[in-house]
């Protein structure tokens, strides 16, 4: 368990720096309600990883303009990963993953981290953190998107996991 008052490195400090974001920093007040707005509701992982599919090897764009593109294995990565226990994280982790699409070409990337040097990072070029509001029982919450640029050109960019943030925007 880590202590809560230890120094965070660098490139664990995205969660934290997630909360100074304000609505504003995506828009307007109705761009920001539109954006938020989900329009697919998975209950289950099966539900999530059937919608996560149809997004394979397909290019999508960031708010901020970084092209990346979902592997099957990210899927199962994503699907695993759902930032907590509970039925209330695991509804709104399948809400994040059923509208990856949307969530990323509504995401921005307000600052830039360090790699983790303790980790293999040799075939990466760096890893980029991209925040997105998304509605969750009348919340707009903020949903991490972790994206890994490979270091060889033709492997681009890959989507490698998301993360709903008990982070809410007013």
């Amino acid at each position: 368990m880590q202590d809560d008052n230890a120094k965070k490195e660098p490139w664990h400090s995205s969660d934290e720096a997630a909360e100074s974001l304000r609505a504003s920093d995506f828009g307007s007040a109705e761009q920001v309600r539109d954006m938020a707005r989900m329009k697919r509701f998975p209950k289950t992982y099966p539900e999530a990883r059937k919608i996560l599919s149809g997004f394979v090897g397909a290019p999508l764009v960031s708010g901020s303009g970084l092209h990346a593109t979902l592997s099957k294995n990210s899927i199962e990565k994503i699907l695993s990963d759902t930032g907590g226990k509970g039925p209330q994280n695991l509804s709104r982790h399948l809400l994040a993953a059923g509208n990856l699409d949307k969530l990323y070409a509504n995401s921005i990337e307000p600052w830039s981290f360090e790699m983790n040097p303790n980790k293999n990072n040799d075939s990466l070029a760096g890893i980029r953190r991209l925040f997105a509001p998304m509605e969750y029982e009348g919340e707009i919450v903020i949903v991490k998107i972790t994206v890994k640029e490979m270091r060889n050109p033709k492997d681009g960019s890959r989507i490698y996991t998301i993360k709903t943030l008990d982070v809410f925007l007013g």
